[in-house]
């Protein structure tokens, strides 16, 4: 008799989401996390049963924490295709309710580093994890890669390690990223591609308050200047503020263009989502 089929599953993959709650594979563990944008029912309630990792508050109302119904893998990490090779990621849950990786952007990923020559010079913006400096790196580019948090530098530092891609020509600055880009102007630089994926609110190494309303239109000003004079140049900029969907985007990266004097760029634009196993869309 033959032995029964093993179903391949994704991993990792959005399993399912609903109810303000994202249910995600990665590296063999299913995760129960907080997400505000999983609106509707969930789509196979019987999968959140076998979550080995939720983030939730032990009573209603109160605090919410991270709580291990089964030991993650040591290290606990996930390989993202990326053209032909893969980068590895560390899964790091946080007390904020992130997971240390956004599994939505795989796809612009792909998209730059299919888009990047050898040689490359590319920046790296609001780098978190350091996954688009490391699809850029896979490619063939130098990169520099910018964040402000230390703890975000050192997971980026690992998840290169860990992709085998420390031998690549690859800056680390932690900085405030409008700072960093004023600095790279004033010294004349410039770069073939700009990647970047602001939040809503954050904070420089000095307290720097960024407000993405305020600050993303006259960044992405500068951000233009830094693309090479006679066109050319590519720039990838996504967010998850619901305040900027993709054409409100679009305009302001139009705008920050012309003002620079660039030729007149094609713009490609779409939402930011995923698809999930269970038949569901997350808009992201």
């Amino acid at each position: 008799m033959n032995a029964p089929a093993t179903r391949k599953f994704r991993d990792p993959a959005l399993v399912d989401c609903g109810a303000g709650r994202r249910l995600d594979r990665l590296g063999g563990v299913l995760v129960d996390w907080p997400c505000a944008a999983a609106a509707g029912p969930q789509g196979d309630p019987a999968a959140w049963k076998e979550a080995g990792v939720v983030h939730a508050a032990a009573v209603p109302g109160g605090p919410a924490a991270w709580t291990f119904r089964a030991d993650p893998p040591v290290p606990w990490r996930v390989s993202m295709p990326i053209g032909a090779a893969t980068i590895t990621l560390e899964v790091r849950p946080a007390a904020s309710g992130q997971v240390g990786l956004f599994l939505e952007q795989l796809s612009q990923w792909r998209w730059m580093a299919a888009r990047l020559a050898p040689g490359a010079r590319v920046l790296s913006l609001f780098a978190h994890s350091g996954a688009a400096t490391l699809a850029a790196a896979l490619a063939g580019a130098a990169v520099v890669s910018v964040d402000a948090s230390r703890q975000a530098t050192a997971l980026a530092r690992r998840n290169a390690a860990a992709s085998e891609l420390t031998d690549r020509p690859i800056a680390w600055i932690e900085d405030d990223a409008r700072k960093t880009v004023a600095r790279l102007r004033r010294r004349g630089e410039s770069f073939d591609a700009v990647v970047l994926d602001p939040p809503s609110w954050g904070h420089g190494t000095k307290g720097e308050a960024f407000a993405i309303d305020r600050d993303l239109p006259p960044l992405l000003g500068e951000v233009a200047r830094l693309l090479p004079a006679a066109g050319g140049g590519l720039v990838l900029v996504t967010c998850h503020s619901p305040r900027w969907p993709a054409t409100r985007l679009r305009d302001a990266l139009a705008a920050a263009l012309a003002e620079a004097a660039r030729p007149a760029p094609r713009i490609a634009t779409g939402p930011l989502g995923l698809s999930s196993e269970s038949g569901r869309l997350l808009p992201l």
